[in-house]
């Protein structure tokens, strides 16, 4: 059994991959696709338009403009995030279809970098 040891990141988004990439290496297929579906339209689609939907309440208030701005580019960032979680995903989706053996930790520090880098040239 292994214990669960706390990892510090630079970034929370980083962190939140490469907790995807360990539950879903530990799932089996149906359940890393399904785990990438809810989180993909999570982060893609229902908290950018949450988000919209506050940033439409402040019509009329002078920090609009700054709180548009910053609101644009948190919506930037959580779209990223929802591309690399559903891609980190469907990767283990298909990779646990036809395998059996769990990655090791390097391993799934590499698939991690990896969804990172496609998710920048997805988004």
């Amino acid at each position: 059994m292994t214990r669960y040891r706390r990892r510090y990141s630079r970034n929370r988004r980083s962190g939140m991959i490469q907790d995807t990439v360990e539950v879903a290496n530990k799932l089996p297929w149906w359940g890393a696709a399904f785990l990438g579906v809810v989180f993909f339209s999570l982060f893609y689609w229902v908290l950018p338009a949450w988000m919209h939907s506050k940033m439409d309440e402040l019509q009329g208030n002078m920090f609009r403009p700054l709180v548009e701005a910053i609101f644009i580019r948190r919506t930037h960032w959580v779209q990223w995030t929802g591309i690399a979680i559903g891609t980190v995903c469907a990767f283990f989706a298909i990779r646990n279809y036809f395998a059996i053996r769990q990655l090791d930790r390097r391993e799934q520090q590499n698939i991690g970098w990896l969804a990172r880098l496609l998710a920048r040239f997805l988004d």
